[in-house]
């Protein structure tokens, strides 16, 4: 059984107003609250976007299941996204109000990571960067912000970058002529 109805009614949305923001036309949003035709992944994820819910939520798999599957391995990151996301839902983690406190959770895991270079401790320094993507995945929540979205604007920049790298960095081409 999904969520769909009941989160649109505790975001205190029509299915109007759904229908509007998201471009899926009314008669198939209701059907898919009622469960009468299957949704897409697109459309799941769509959906679990706007509503700023993780999609396993959203679809209503219950916790132990969403573990379970967890556990199995294998994952895409866009599956661990989801996974972190359910996990700070239940530690009521993701809030507005706590933007700032995870912000400095991620530059609290950056020092450590730092800590872990500096020191050439590669299970520092692989634990660091695991906490960083977990606490910048909390904070790209609480942001309201699409991380993968993110990522995918920022390769857009850079793929078709030129310059050269110096002393272990990449210069872009105008800063070359500086």
């Amino acid at each position: 059984m999904n969520r769909l109805k009941e989160v649109r009614k505790i975001k205190g949305l029509t299915l109007e107003e759904v229908s509007k923001d998201i471009g899926i036309s009314i008669a198939n949003l209701s059907r898919y609250e009622r469960e009468n035709i299957e949704l897409k992944r697109e459309t799941w994820i769509k959906l679990a976007d706007y509503y700023n819910v993780p999609v396993a939520h959203l679809m209503g798999l219950p916790d132990g299941l969403i573990r379970y599957i967890n556990r199995l391995g294998g994952m895409t990151y866009e599956a661990l996204q989801d996974a972190i996301i359910q996990w700070a839902y239940e530690r009521n983690i993701v809030s507005l109000k706590n933007t700032h406190k995870q912000f400095m959770k991620v530059t609290e895991e950056l020092g450590k990571l730092a800590e872990g270079i500096n020191k050439d401790n590669q299970g520092q320094i692989k634990d660091s960067l695991g906490d960083i993507l977990v606490t910048l995945i909390i904070l790209s929540k609480d942001s309201d912000v699409d991380l993968l979205d993110c990522l995918r604007g920022a390769y857009d920049v850079i793929k078709d970058r030129t310059g050269k790298t110096v002393n272990g960095v990449f210069v872009k081409e105008e800063d070359l002529h500086e």
